[in-house]
């Protein structure tokens, strides 16, 4: 019922409809224009174990099963803000995130940065990757390890090209459209239902002021503004007893003259 008596409405009202979808689309278009896409960029590197663990002419690929508590120390350590925070504050807007790759179980790290243009996005990423193993050095030596038992980190992957990442620029577009759409209908009916309403009183108004009685004419007491009330007909009770009077006036004349004529 609710949306029948609003297509109803929206119908019968047309024109709030169509301006309301102009300025819906004046505000959707606005939002689109404010909230600017995010470009994301990823790469993924991986610890190599020192050469003392390495059996010589053995695969180092196949020593990477005890370095997952190293690689925890260093994702902490290189997403902390006394380390990233440098890096950050030169792209305003920017994000790095730093976890374990959850595809494999070897000690590998996947990067992930983000920021407003593509070629931000870009820099961040080749600063990011610069900075992994210069941390990793870091604290490495301050525990003073020795150089055959230091751990490296080697490159796997890294995006060429950022992604353009439109979801907030699009849910906000979206939101924009679908409350100004809801806010016309909405509103439209409204305006409807008042208006009706309106119109409904003045006919319940008028009809009434039609059903009254009409005040009758010849009354006594109705005189127009050049009529005097002693030029008016005089009418009821009061003209027989003078037509009576008159009767009587004219027997007694009759009965005087017959007397008359007698003597």
């Amino acid at each position: 019922m609710f949306v029948r008596d609003i297509l109803v409405s929206c119908l019968r009202r047309w024109y709030f409809v169509v301006a309301g979808l102009l300025i819906t689309g004046f505000i959707t278009y606005y939002a689109f224009s404010m909230v600017s896409p995010t470009y994301e960029a990823k790469a993924s590197v991986v610890l190599i174990p020192p050469s003392v663990a390495v059996t010589v002419g053995d695969n180092p690929y196949l020593y990477l099963g005890g370095l997952e508590q190293a690689l925890g120390v260093l994702q902490v350590k290189v997403a902390s803000p006394e380390v990233s925070a440098a890096l950050l504050d030169k792209f305003p807007g920017s994000s790095i995130d730093i976890t374990k790759d959850g595809t494999t179980s070897g000690p590998i790290m996947a990067v992930t940065v983000g920021a407003e243009s593509p070629e931000a996005t870009m820099q961040l990423l080749k600063g990011t990757l610069e900075l992994i193993p210069s941390t990793l050095v870091s604290l490495q030596t301050e525990l003073k390890v020795p150089a055959k038992s230091v751990i490296t980190v080697m490159s796997l992957s890294s995006d060429i090209e950022p992604t353009k990442i439109s979801k907030k620029q699009i849910q906000m577009t979206a939101m924009a459209g679908v409350g100004g759409l809801a806010a016309t209908l909405l509103l439209t009916g409204f305006i409807d239902r008042l208006m009706s309403r309106e119109k409904r009183s003045k006919a319940q108004v008028d009809s009434i002021g039609s059903e009254l009685p009409e005040a009758p004419l010849g009354l006594r007491g109705i005189v127009s503004d050049n009529t005097s009330d002693a030029a008016l007909p005089i009418e009821g009770p009061h003209r027989r007893p003078r037509a009576r009077a008159r009767r009587k006036d004219g027997a007694r004349d009759d009965s005087d003259e017959s007397v008359d004529v007698g003597t």
